[in-house]
């Protein structure tokens, strides 16, 4: 199985990262192919799909090899940050029965804003939002890049056995979907 673990912000100085290379490095342990797609990678100034550069060809080609993904922000202003949206607007079709893991960063109220904001355009790109965790104070939480909250870290498994599943579940559609992509690229 292979995850890919969006980090959704370019901000310097961003906690998400510590909770992202975590969550990598657990679904690494937990025996998945993880790798980490770091927003600041793909910095975009627009979001046309029809134009497609070669930064947004590399994004695509890593979403099209995934059997699931987990998405780290923090909450900006009750939703999202802007640059993951961008990213995430630069494919569509290559989303289709991705089951979707949420993880938020947030010292106030857990992220469960956007939470709510990332469900909803998470079933508008046809993805299956199926767990999520929510860290407060990541401060508080992590010791390094290390996790000292027990608690979380069967947050994590389960979340992350919960995507096992619905990937499994899943992976007809995906690669019904997959074949049709590569049809309409190869002009067949």
């Amino acid at each position: 199985m292979k995850v890919k673990v969006i980090l959704g912000t370019a901000r310097e100085g961003r906690k998400s990262e510590r909770v992202a290379k975590y969550l990598a490095k657990r679904a690494k342990e937990l025996g998945w192919e993880a790798e980490l797609i770091d927003v600041k990678d793909h910095l975009l100034a627009y979001t046309h799909r029809w134009k497609v550069t070669p930064d947004m060809e590399r994004y695509r080609a890593k979403i099209l090899e995934a059997d699931a993904l987990v998405i780290v922000a923090p909450e900006y202003n009750g939703s999202y940050p802007g640059e993951l949206k961008i990213l995430l607007d630069t494919i569509y079709d290559e989303y289709e029965a991705l089951p979707l893991g949420i993880a938020t960063v947030s010292s106030v109220a857990g992220g469960v804003r956007l939470l709510m904001e990332l469900r909803t355009a998470a079933v508008n790109y046809r993805m299956f939002p199926v767990g999520q965790v929510l860290f407060y104070n990541v401060d508080d939480i992590f010791e390094g890049e290390e996790l000292r909250d027990e608690k979380y870290g069967e947050r994590v498994e389960r979340l992350f056995r919960t995507l096992e599943k619905y990937a499994r579940a899943l992976r007809a559609i995906r690669e019904e979907v997959r074949e049709k992509l590569r049809e309409k690229t190869e002009g067949v």
